[in-house]
């Protein structure tokens, strides 16, 4: 039976003599039974070590206790082997036994190691969410600012190129603030059959027209098989696929080779974590840079890690990747040697493939032919600086705007006078009443109400205001004319 199991069970005398040994202990100390038996355990080299951290004397001055404790097994060919022993005594014949059991635990610490790092990404999943929302606010206001500044007409043409280069900097800021809320998980994909060629196709056109010259873009062939298709959120791949692309770039600073590649594969059960057993579409970045270190491999999706500069990211790429990735119930595998480049792989399972024409193409804004308007708008908001530039874009076009500073007033203001307003631009998150209740109280008023949603905080639609007819939704930072165009839109029924 004890050479059945897995645990190594090991007998001494007093004397620290072998009195017995199971196969599995045999095995992991390097001492084979018949060598083993009668001798002293001191005359191995494995096991001698672990002997001296056993706790005899404390089982000693307590014979009837069962003692556990961490040992770390020594070998000369392999790295050190954390185990778990449990030590106890008995009197048998006269002689004083003792019995220890080790047991592997590199699983166990594996398991607490990543509830740790889980625990600790959304403990700053969460802290990175409750900033980015504030600074959504805040963005919202300065590009608002920064534009309605550009076309004043008596703003001095000598400082342009000045507000361009703040305006442009303004939206990198509000670019990183997507990343941050992608990365806490308050970002969530919109899931849809996906042709995984068009957005490598896409990434492509975007890297041959902003990468250095000297580094060469190649795609997947054109005799390769038609990919599968999977359901996935085009935009968010499309980033996940830059972010892999930018990190071989800085791999390669004298030039090099980057290449996308798209294959399917198929994988039958058993497979090893993280591969799961199914048929997949595997989109790949690889580079002829210089290759990472196996040490570096192992922290490369850790949130905030990285072997660059500071001045040149902030090492939430990887990190980014890897949880798009994982909210399309896929994974990331990476194989690098130094000197050799590396290779970055993204898994997504395939779907059932749709009839001809269901694979949609991205919803763009639509021009509108004016901008302008004379309609009676409430505005609410919580942020009084948002709503004194969201104001002022749209009353210089022609707009009466009314405030509300809350869910809960401007379901007063708008019962009040409930066709008074032609549309509601509401902010989805405010205290006392947020958004989609007062929307949903509002719709209680006057069924055909029309709205915008405004939301620094989540990308998606709150479950339920979906179903809402007449709704619109826009994310902060926006453009003054993405504003404007959309409100125009959802003013006209379109």
């Amino acid at each position: 039976m004890l050479n059945s199991v897995e645990d190594a069970v090991l007998c001494l005398n007093q004397h620290s003599e072998i009195v017995w040994l199971n196969e599995p202990a045999a095995a992991l100390f390097g001492c084979p039974r018949a060598l083993a038996l009668g001798r002293p355990s001191s005359q191995f080299d494995t096991l001698a070590p672990l002997v001296r951290q056993l706790p005899l004397s404390d089982l000693a001055a307590n014979p009837a206790a069962r003692l556990t404790q961490r040992v770390r097994l020594e070998r000369p060919t392999r790295e050190p082997i954390p185990l778990e022993v449990s030590v106890s005594q008995l009197a048998y014949q006269g002689e004083r036994l003792i019995t220890a059991v080790f047991r592997d635990v590199t699983p166990l610490l594996q398991m607490e190691q990543a509830v740790y790092e889980s625990r600790k990404t959304q403990a700053l999943a969460a802290l990175t969410g409750g900033i980015a929302h504030d600074f959504n606010n805040i963005l919202t206001a300065v590009i608002s600012q920064l534009d309605l500044a550009l076309h004043a007409p008596e703003f001095p043409a000598a400082l342009r190129q000045h507000l361009l280069h703040a305006q442009t900097s303004a939206r990198r800021g509000a670019e990183l603030v997507s990343r941050l809320q992608t990365f806490s998980g308050q970002s969530k994909p919109e899931l849809a059959p996906l042709n995984p060629a068009d957005v490598v196709e896409q990434v492509i056109f975007m890297l041959k027209r902003s990468i250095d010259p000297k580094i060469t873009i190649e795609g997947p062939p054109s005799s390769a098989p038609r990919p599968w298709v999977t359901r996935a959120d085009s935009q968010q791949v499309a980033q996940a696929l830059l972010n892999l692309a930018i990190n071989a770039r800085d791999a390669m600073p004298q030039g090099g080779r980057l290449g996308l590649e798209l294959e399917n594969v198929r994988f039958t059960a058993p497979v090893a974590a993280p591969r799961r057993a199914g048929e997949f579409v595997r989109l790949t970045v690889a580079d002829t840079g210089a290759g990472i270190p196996p040490d570096v491999v192992n922290r490369l999706f850790e949130p905030c890690f990285t072997t660059k500069d500071r001045s040149r990211g902030a090492g939430l790429g990887l990190s980014i990747a890897a949880a798009v990735v994982a909210e399309h119930a896929g994974w990331m595998e990476v194989t690098s040697k130094p000197g050799a480049g590396s290779r970055f792989s993204i898994f997504l399972p395939r779907c059932e493939e749709p009839g001809p024409g269901a694979v949609p193409k991205p919803r763009l804004l639509q021009e509108s032919s004016t901008t302008e308007g004379k309609e009676r708008i409430l505005l609410v908001d919580d942020e009084e600086l948002v709503r004194l530039v969201t104001k002022a874009v749209l009353s210089y076009r022609g707009y009466q705007v009314e405030e509300a500073a809350d869910g809960q007033e401007a379901v007063e203001r708008y019962q009040a006078a409930p066709t008074q307003f032609h549309l509601v631009v509401m902010d989805m998150h405010m205290p006392r009443m947020n958004g989609y209740d007062a929307i949903v109280r509002i719709k209680a008023i006057n069924p055909a109400a029309k709205f915008i949603m405004l939301s620094g905080g989540v990308h998606e639609v709150e479950p339920g205001a979906a179903q809402l007819a007449s709704t619109a939704f826009l994310h902060k930072p926006f453009d003054n004319q993405e504003l404007v165009q959309l409100v125009r839109q959802v003013l006209d029924g379109r």
